[in-house]
């Protein structure tokens, strides 16, 4: 999952978080009380999106991450926009772009598995709110601190980082089904939300050479955990220990 800094270069490199982990699915999924209508919008237009711009010319591919992709430079009125739209739209407009289909894949399948817990929590309108506040506020940690840079900012990552933040509060003992490299690994949220938090902060330093957002994930991861103290309706419980599936098969036959 990479919130993706993309140069003017004909090529960019990318970060290795999603190839070291990869989420695969819940494996023991709560029964949720809504059908997830907003996760299923934000895909459906994350993959509308990208299949008009990613099969665009290359001329118009670029015309695209510059007009709706976010630059700090232009943020912060050191350099002048692009005019089709204010600056400060592109805060939201960049976390619909994505670079290539490897970083829309990624990105997915990370909502598609943790969205629709905190949806199902939360509400839709409270979750969409949630989810636009979360992505926003990473485009805005890093043009903190880089706020001189000219490279284009684009991904969803910040808004899932919020996700997964709130997925860790929520449901910290719940089991996720991981990829580690080739292998897959059953662990706890808590591991596999945890490791993937540590990645960001320790690739932290090499930010500017992979072409990856990391500022914007730990920014998105923060106001998620924030945001989700002060959202969740009342009865919704923080580090909730839910029970696991075999117990509750367990249980049902005693």
């Amino acid at each position: 999952m990479d919130c993706c800094r993309v140069s003017k270069l004909p090529y960019f490199r990318s970060g290795t978080v999603t190839m070291v982990m990869l989420p695969l699915y819940e494996i023991d999924p709560p029964e949720g009380k809504t059908r997830p209508y907003v996760t299923y919008g934000l895909i459906a237009l994350n993959i509308s999106v990208s299949l008009f711009v990613l099969t665009a010319p290359a001329e118009t591919y670029q015309a695209v991450l510059d007009t709706m992709g976010a630059v700090p430079a232009a943020e912060m009125r050191n350099v002048p926009g692009n005019g089709l739209f204010p600056p400060e739209w592109t805060l939201v407009t960049s976390m619909f772009l994505h670079r290539d289909w490897w970083h829309l894949a990624t990105n997915m399948l990370f909502l598609w598995i943790f969205g629709d817990n905190i949806e199902d929590a939360i509400g839709h309108f409270r979750f969409l709110v949630f989810y636009l506040l979360c992505g926003v506020a990473g485009v805005l940690c890093f043009i903190v601190i880089w706020p001189h840079s000219t490279v284009i900012l684009v991904g969803a990552s910040a808004g899932i980082a919020g996700v997964l933040a709130a997925y860790l509060m929520l449901r910290p003992y719940a089991r996720i089904e991981i990829l580690v490299v080739f292998w897959p690994l059953p662990c706890p949220a808590y591991v596999a939300i945890g490791l993937w938090i540590l990645l960001q902060a320790v690739q932290l330093q090499g930010e500017e050479a992979d072409g990856v957002a990391y500022t914007a994930h730990l920014g998105g991861a923060f106001v998620g955990a924030l945001l989700i103290v002060v959202m969740r309706p009342r009865g919704i419980k923080l580090f909730n220990r839910m029970p696991a599936a075999d117990d509750s098969d367990e249980a049902s036959k005693g």
